[in-house]
């Protein structure tokens, strides 16, 4: 080789070596992530310098894709992931959570001379259809009447001051409501709304019939079809969270419409739980004299009945399909109490998991759960930990529990309007993650080649929810699902 030729062929060498360098970390971070991502991340007009992702391949050691992994995000719903996965390993998938009822003594001529106790240990999805279970097994037992007070005894979790109006001024709405060890259908009142074409007026029914409860019925019942403005009911609550609210029903509902039901926080949830109590003890026949009162279980106390909730398996397909705050909530108090004691804290529950953590070798810098559910601006949590997260998952015996758990795309959950008419249907286990600039998503895809990735992709972004930011992630899961 002639010296022209050889320092042109080396020139060029040398160009091709620096070019990576002289490109900076941005662009070499975009070289990571698939042209098909860029490109819907540029048509939505959102940064990727803004976005974390995370893919590896169950069976691999390497990620395929990492960008910005250990930077630390507001996580939105995929926390409950970490308070999921914990859950399995620490409770086990058949853990339960009884609810008893006790007495000061056994009844005599099916008379309780004296207080019933219900004591609760943080039931995550204690229903009046499980009330209804204890109130008929009091009534099997004979007892037709009280003549103390219903004793609510919450005291297996202690959640400290709480503010339900903290997150965004909205304490009336279901994914605000607050924990407690004794809880009835969510904290939730259920607004029954229907027309009665024959009284020329809507039906509206509260459930449970809390007597502090007032509602204000100024809704009008129109003619035509079930649509559009004749379809316009409006709740407004107010004092929500206060002893004595309010519920201003107006708008419009047709004579052609179906019942509809819809779910509030209103009122003391002691109040509820005694009203609801009150009304099938009495249609069981039974006679309650006293009123309620929140207080501890005496030792000497006589048990009667106990209602046993479904297993967390169960409970975590409800929290994970449909991303139920205050189920995880619960869970997340319910460690806590189960590995340090009761009562349950947040204090302790951060405690329990980072002694979890440890034992699985995890390292997380700057990792808080905050309160377990990630409805939080406090929570952090990096693509990476997400995904060592879910790859410990994998391997555990626990595995299919927590899969079947998880929104299907276009199939159920979360997940079920994306993806309908895309070859990745049905192929993509994702939690969703969706607050005021936050977008996240995180489990598992299988791909077209039969292999099995994790995935984890998290954006913080101005307005990143509306839209876009799933329009980002969808590019993502159809790229890995043909090219992974």
């Amino acid at each position: 080789m002639t010296l022209r030729p050889f320092l042109r062929h080396f020139t060029l060498s040398l160009l091709i070596a620096l070019l990576p360098l002289s490109l900076g970390r941005t662009a070499q971070a975009a070289e990571a992530v698939p042209p098909a991502v860029i490109a819907a991340l540029k048509q939505q007009k959102l940064n990727l310098d803004d976005m974390g992702v995370w893919v590896q391949a169950v069976d691999s050691r390497k990620p395929l894709i990492e960008h910005l992994p250990d930077q630390l995000f507001t996580p939105a719903s995929v926390m409950k992931l970490v308070t999921s996965v914990a859950a399995l390993d620490i409770l086990g998938p058949n853990y339960q959570w009884p609810t008893r009822a006790y007495a000061d003594a056994l009844p005599v001529n099916g008379v309780i001379h004296g207080n019933l106790y219900i004591k609760g240990s943080g039931d995550p999805w204690f229903r009046s259809e499980d009330l209804w279970d204890l109130v008929r097994q009091l009534h099997d037992l004979g007892v037709r009447e009280i003549t103390g007070d219903l004793v609510l005894d919450n005291s297996y979790f202690d959640l400290g001051p709480a503010d339900p109006a903290e997150f965004d001024g909205h304490p009336e709405r279901v994914y605000n409501a607050l924990p407690q060890a004794l809880l009835l259908d969510n904290r939730a009142t259920r607004v029954l709304i229907a027309p009665d074409g024959q009284r020329g007026e809507p039906i509206i029914k509260a459930w449970p019939p809390n007597q502090n409860l007032t509602v204000s019925n100024e809704m009008k019942l129109v003619r035509g079809s079930c649509s559009g403005k004749n379809n316009q009911p409006a709740i407004a609550v107010i004092g929500s969270d206060t002893d004595t609210p309010k519920l201003n029903i107006t708008g419009t509902i047709s004579t052609d419409c179906q019942p509809d039901q819809f779910y509030l926080v209103a009122g003391n949830a002691n109040d509820s739980f005694y009203a609801a109590f009150a009304k099938l003890f009495a249609e069981q026949g039974g006679k309650l004299n006293g009123h309620w009162r929140e207080g501890l279980l005496p030792k000497n106390a006589v048990f009667l009945a106990q209602h046993n909730s479904e297993n967390l398996t169960q409970y975590l397909y409800l929290m994970n399909k449909w991303s139920n705050n205050l189920m995880a909530r619960q869970i997340f108090l319910t460690l806590g109490a189960e590995i340090k004691g009761a009562p349950g804290t947040l204090e302790k529950s951060k405690a329990t998991i980072a002694q979890w953590q440890k034992e699985q070798g995890f390292n997380w810098p700057g990792f808080d759960i905050e309160n377990g559910s990630g409805l939080s601006r406090k929570a952090r949590l990096s693509p990476r930990m997400l995904g060592e997260l879910l790859m410990h998952a994998w391997q555990s015996a626990t595995m299919p529990e927590l899969m079947a758990s998880l929104p299907i795309a276009g199939i159920d959950g979360t997940m079920r309007k994306r993806m309908r008419g895309e070859p990745a249907r049905g192929m993509i286990y994702l939690k969703t993650g969706t607050l005021r600039n936050v977008r996240s998503g995180a489990g598992y895809i299988l791909t077209e080649s039969g292999r099995r990735y994790v995935i984890v992709i998290m954006q913080n972004e101005t307005n990143v929810q509306n839209g876009g930011g799933t329009k980002v992630q969808d590019a993502l899961l159809n790229w890995l699902y043909k090219n992974g």
